[in-house]
């Protein structure tokens, strides 16, 4: 059976296509962008007919659709199939631009559903959300294991100056901490 989020508006549930069974538990979390302004179901599709995959694809619409069951490691990072990579030990977000290059820019409703997505995950799993800025962080991004410019600029501000994980952290307790706001995290890099 299919593990998936609650907060799912779609599933285009993979299978076993363009994953492989889990090999380490699950203890980190790897936005990535989609380098484009997509739907979740499209791109979501778009993998499932290629060889690429994520456990999550969130729209420019902030709607989020399931690709690759949890407990299956999908083939995001480019990490390999080995126990102990991150792939291995991470779910991974496709999430939508709303621009077609650099900052890479995302809309404010994409960004609400990565941190709804991200603490509900955190929840589950009982991760920290943290990152280090290297591969030993909760929170992991796709350039620290291949040459790439994923998660584009935007992503990784809000991932790096640790934006995303006061918010998720803030998400994961509303009623001891403010809620994030409804602005964006940075209003010259993400528009709706």
């Amino acid at each position: 059976m299919s593990v998936f989020s609650s907060l799912c508006d779609d599933i285009v549930d993979f299978g076993t296509k363009n994953s492989n069974p889990r090999k380490n538990p699950v203890t980190k979390i790897t936005p990535h962008h989609m380098a484009g302004i997509r739907d979740a179901v499209s791109c979501a599709k778009s993998h499932l007919r290629g060889s690429a995959s994520a456990n999550y694809y969130i729209g420019n619409d902030g709607k989020i659709c399931g690709g690759v069951s949890e407990d299956r490691r999908a083939w995001t990072s480019g990490t390999g199939n080995n126990k102990g990579t991150n792939d291995h030990m991470a779910i991974t977000i496709e999430v939508s631009n709303n621009t077609d290059r650099e900052p890479w820019s995302i809309s404010s409703a994409a960004y609400k559903s990565l941190v709804a997505l991200c603490a509900d995950l955190c929840r589950r799993y009982d991760i920290t959300p943290h990152c280090d800025k290297t591969k030993n962080g909760t929170i992991t991004e796709h350039y620290m294991f291949q040459a790439t410019a994923c998660p584009g600029a935007t992503l990784k501000n809000i991932i790096e100056t640790g934006i995303l994980e006061r918010d998720i952290v803030a998400k994961m307790g509303q009623e001891q901490s403010p809620a994030p706001s409804d602005e964006p995290v940075n209003p010259s890099q993400m528009a709706d």
